[in-house]
This record gives C-alpha cells, sequence and structure tokens, in this order.
C-alpha cells in the first residue's frame, strides 16, 4: 500500500489504501473459492474476516507508523430545507507539511444531527390563529342536488338543511339546522397557510352551563361544578362534548306527529382534520357523534300566550282542545296543533275541518303568500314566496322572552335560548333536555365536514340496486339484523342467519321523483381569514350513513337505514 505512494513523506489517504487493498484480498479469495481450491482449513468467510483482522491490526498500529503531532482543524456543515434541518461536523487531522489532504486517525471525531422541525413559519394573516370557531346562520339557496342514472340533477338539497332516507322517506325534507349553533376548534399547528385543527376540552372551549340541580343554568366545567345535576359541554369538539343544540325533527306529514323525534347529538371521538387560512377551507374535519333518538311525537300541543308563562304547556288530560284550570296566568291557551288547509282554523283532527271541500287538518300553517295562516305540509303548499312553519315541539323548547323551559324534566326553570326561533320547534337549549324514557336508542354518525365538493356514489349489490348505505337484512322480509351489521357485500352477511343480504331500506335517496345514484354536496371556503378579524361567511357539508333505529314507526318515517346529508351553513371566524 505504502509503495502506491513512495511513502516519500507525501500526503495520502490511509483509509482509502486500507480499503482498496481489502477490496483486492476479498476479490483473490472470492476467485479461490470459485476455482474449488480454497484452503480446506479457510472458508471463504472466514478469508474475509481474516483480512478484516490485519487491517485492524494495522489501524491500531497507527500511533507508533505516524508519531509526529497532527493538526486538526474542524468544519461545520448545515443544511437547511423548508422542512428539514441536517448538521454535519467532521474533525480532520493533517499529517505534518500538509494543509489539503485528509487522513482519518484514531482521533477523528464525526457527528451528525437530523430534525424534522419545519422551519416554515406561518404567514396567516394577523399572525398564528390557536383556535376557529364556527357558527351556524340562517340563509337559503342550493348547496348540492341527487343525481340518477338518467338525470344529472334531478333534486336540489338545501343549505342549512339536514336530509335522511331512502326514495321511500315519508318525511317531509329538509329539517332546519338550528341557527346559532357553535364549535369551536383547535389550530395545533400552522405551516405557512396550512393549519392542523384538533377538538377542544370543555375548559378550553368554555360557555359550559349546568342542566338540573342546585346550579341550574350556571356555568360549569366538570359534573361536580352542578350538583345534582350534570354540566353540559356545549361548544367543544373533544369526545364527551356536545353538538349543536337539541335537534327537533318534526314529522309533518298528514297524521304523522307523533312520529317527530328530537335527537342529542353527543361527540365520541376528538374532533381532526385540517384547514388553509388563506383559502378558508376546511378539509376532513372528522367529528365521529353518537345521535341519541327520543320518539316524543309533540310535546306542546296546547300552550300559553302573554301573561307570566308564555310558551307553557296549557293542555289538561284531554290534549289537544283541553284546557288545564288555572292555567296561563294573564294570558291565554291556545291551540298549538294543527290548523285547517282552507281557512287557516285552529283544529285538533281533520274533523275539525271542512273535508266535504277537501280541508285537512295539518301541523304547520303558512307565514306569507297568498294561503297566509293556512294549514301546510311544506312550503310548497305556500305559493306566493310563503313558508310552511311547524306547529311540532318534538324537543322542549327554551321560550325566548321568559327564558323558561317548555316541557321536559326541566320544564318552567331558567334557561339560555341557543338557536333563533325561526320556526315553531324553536329555539331549543340542552338546560331544557327530552325525558329520558323516551329515548329508542343511540345511532353512531361518521360526520366529516368540507368545505369541497363531497359526493357518494350508489351500488348496485347482489340483492338491491342503488345501495349508499349496506346492513345486514332479510332480503323477503326487509328486516334488519338487530344489532345492526354495515355490509359492503353479502358475504359480509353470511354467518348471520335470516340476514344474509346486503342492502338499505329502500334504493335511493332522500326523494322519490327518481332514484338517486349520486349524493353532491358542495360547501363554501371562506376565502382570506385574518386573525383576530372578522367572521366569514363558511359551508360546511358533510355524507353519511345513518343505521337503523329498530322502531318501526320512525324506521318506516325516515326510511332508515339510509344514507344521509347536511349543509351547515354560518360563519367563520379565527382567533389568535
Amino acid at each position: 500500500m505504502f509503495a502506491k505512494n513512495n511513502f516519500l513523506a507525501k500526503p495520502f489517504d490511509e483509509e482509502s489504501c486500507e480499503n482498496v487493498a481489502q477490496g483486492r484480498y476479498n476479490s483473490a479469495a472470492d476467485k479461490l473459492t470459485a476455482m474449488g481450491i480454497c484452503p480446506l482449513c479457510q472458508s471463504n468467510a472466514n478469508q474475509k474476516a481474516t483480512g478484516s483482522s490485519v487491517i485492524t491490526q494495522f489501524d491500531n498500529a497507527n500511533a507508533s507508523m505516524y508519531p509526529c503531532p497532527a493538526s486538526t482543524t474542524t468544519t461545520t456543515t448545515t443544511t437547511t430545507s423548508t422542512t428539514s434541518s441536517t448538521t454535519s461536523t467532521t474533525s480532520t487531522t493533517l499529517l505534518p507539511g500538509s494543509t489539503t489532504t485528509t487522513l482519518p486517525l484514531p482521533t477523528t471525531t464525526t457527528t451528525s444531527t437530523s430534525t424534522t422541525t419545519s422551519t416554515l413559519g406561518c404567514t396567516c394573516a394577523g399572525g398564528t390563529p390557536s383556535q376557529m370557531t364556527f357558527t351556524t346562520g340562517l340563509r337559503t339557496g342550493a348547496c348540492g342536488h341527487l343525481a340518477s342514472d338518467t338525470n344529472p340533477n334531478f333534486f336540489t338539497l338545501q343549505c342549512a338543511g339536514l336530509y335522511v332516507g331512502g326514495a321511500g322517506v315519508g318525511v317531509p325534507l329538509p329539517f332546519a339546522i338550528p341557527t346559532n349553533s357553535t364549535t369551536v376548534t383547535n389550530v395545533t399547528a400552522c405551516a405557512g397557510t396550512s393549519l392542523t385543527l384538533s377538538g377542544t376540552t370543555p375548559a378550553e372551549a368554555g360557555n359550559n352551563r349546568c342542566s338540573g340541580g342546585s346550579n341550574h343554568n350556571g356555568s360549569c366545567t366538570t359534573n361536580a361544578d352542578c350538583p345534582g345535576g350534570k354540566c353540559n359541554f356545549l361548544i367543544c369538539t373533544n369526545a364527551g362534548c356536545l353538538f349543536g343544540p337539541p335537534l327537533p325533527l318534526p314529522n309533518g306529514a298528514h297524521l304523522n306527529a307523533a312520529t317527530s323525534t328530537c335527537v342529542i347529538n353527543t361527540i365520541t371521538g376528538n374532533g381532526s382534520g385540517t384547514g388553509d387560512c388563506n383559502a378558508g377551507t376546511i378539509t376532513n374535519y372528522s367529528l365521529p357523534l353518537s345521535s341519541d333518538i327520543f320518539l316524543a311525537g309533540d310535546l306542546l300541543a296546547m300552550r300559553c300566550v302573554g301573561g307570566t308563562t308564555p310558551g307553557a304547556t296549557c293542555a289538561a288530560g284531554g290534549g289537544c282542545g283541553t284546557v288545564a284550570p288555572g292555567s296561563c296566568p294573564g294570558g291565554t291557551c291556545v291551540n298549538d296543533n294543527g290548523r285547517c288547509t282552507d281557512n287557516g282554523a285552529a283544529c285538533c283532527s281533520d274533523a275539525d275541518c271542512n273535508t266535504g271541500a277537501g280541508a285537512t287538518c295539518e301541523t304547520g300553517a303558512c307565514s306569507g303568500g297568498t294561503n297566509n295562516g293556512n294549514g301546510c305540509i311544506t312550503s310548497a303548499d305556500c305559493p306566493g314566496g310563503g313558508q310552511c312553519r311547524t306547529f311540532i315541539q318534538p324537543c322542549p323548547i327554551c321560550e325566548p322572552t321568559s327564558h323558561k323551559c317548555n316541557g321536559g324534566p326541566n320544564d318552567a326553570l331558567a334557561c339560555t335560548p341557543v338557536s333563533t326561533p325561526d320556526d315553531g320547534d324553536y329555539p331549543t337549549s340542552h338546560e331544557c333536555p327530552p325525558n329520558t324514557s323516551l329515548s329508542i336508542g343511540a345511532l353512531p354518525i361518521a360526520l366529516h365536514n368540507d368545505t369541497g365538493t363531497i359526493s357518494l356514489t350508489a351500488q348496485n349489490k347482489t340483492d338491491q340496486n342503488n345501495v349508499f348505505c349496506g346492513y345486514c337484512k332479510n332480503k323477503f322480509t326487509n328486516a334488519f339484523r338487530n344489532p345492526f351489521v354495515a355490509c359492503n357485500t353479502n358475504t359480509d352477511c353470511a354467518s348471520f342467519t335470516g340476514f344474509t343480504s346486503c342492502g338499505q331500506r329502500t334504493s335511493g335517496a332522500f326523494s322519490s321523483a327518481d332514484i338517486a345514484r349520486t349524493i353532491y354536496e358542495t360547501g363554501l371556503p371562506a376565502g382570506p381569514l385574518t386573525t383576530g378579524g372578522p367572521a366569514v361567511h363558511q359551508i360546511l357539508v358533510s355524507i353519511f350513513c345513518i343505521p337503523p333505529t329498530f322502531s318501526p314507526a320512525v324506521d318506516a318515517a325516515a326510511d332508515l337505514p339510509g344514507p344521509g346529508a347536511v349543509a351547515f351553513d354560518g360563519s367563520v371566524v379565527m382567533t389568535p
């Protein structure tokens, strides 16, 4: 090795020399092995190990072979990108008389450090945000549509509306999304304009209130703050938090008010997703829900108007048309059940209307339009721009003037109304819960909110076409396995005797006008957001599956199991 450099005190790379020598030695060993003349006492592997041992002995003798003191210089190189930073430090020892050639000796030290911390700072206008707050509002317009195999747009999906079920749904849709419903989300990371979003705890979001007990309507952080009651976590987005106020789902179809339900949505997993502060987008923000369903019908068929107990129930034991003695002090007990379709007269049943002329008693009344005040089922019954307003209250009401609960176990207790009383089934409040005895169970709902355009396309199964949400069922009776089992094919149901078919209750979605193949929902990005700036209009949309409730009346009315779709129309604000 040394002879190749004449060893004339010239600088040379000793490590490279050793590597070349060992490589030649190993190559010779391989040739001997291939020719079958390898020494019997040495295998090929042992020959190469011997070569390595010799190199090690030379390395250990370096101190005596190079007795002259060495000089050491240190070079540090740092490489930085927008995603990672790498720093390498190398100490180099030079032979006497050399200023350029590297010779690693036992005193050589090499250290490398790598990190994955982003060096790209947050560039959101106004600085780095810590939270985003979304609040629902009251707007109208189209946020989606249904497409069939023959018609690309046969049914419009409204903003601020909730749609459920297959093509056989009997409930007038959409259900109204409550206004002033707020959710607070943490911004856990910001790189450039990209945001990482996560759920908030009750303490981080605040605005929690006691329901029941000695501290009813008082602020709280845990149940310990509510002796005899419980702490409602109203606007946070971690597991255990409530999602929105109580959600009334009135069934305004003729003679079907009894199947109206109240839904309490509780978040079952911490919120998570991404966003962009420059575009004002939210992408796949997951909020898994448990939707507790209360089959309540109409809680308030007769209500007080005026006096000291506005909105309170005043029906006697006979229900609609009967008045409890002493009710409504200073006010009047009025019918809050229905109106005749021909003249708007108060009614409890069709018998109270001019049935000979085809009039019926309906649980809604037109507000505005040419049929103002007359009974209605949907706004289509209110030409001239009118809206059909319901008389059905499946959830207890937080009366907006007295701030007292109307109906439910907390009847007459104080409350803070959440939603705007745009319709007769609002405002609601978690301080006015439904009776627990009315619960028919809770359903898991996989809510994924997005500001983009999302879609869900139905599949043709072995036993049913146009299936959006498959569950194991009996294809002859259309009964579903209890507890429900989600499926993609019949194979997923093969082990459930009597429920070996995969499908939903009725093909399609939301309308019998055609059999839907694809559901489309289109959100609305807010555009550039400023930390600490004003609230900006934003629409969040989601499409999901709804399992069966196993209440024959509810499943028949809502055509469950089947798909669901929602558009939350509101505003968003970023805070530092």
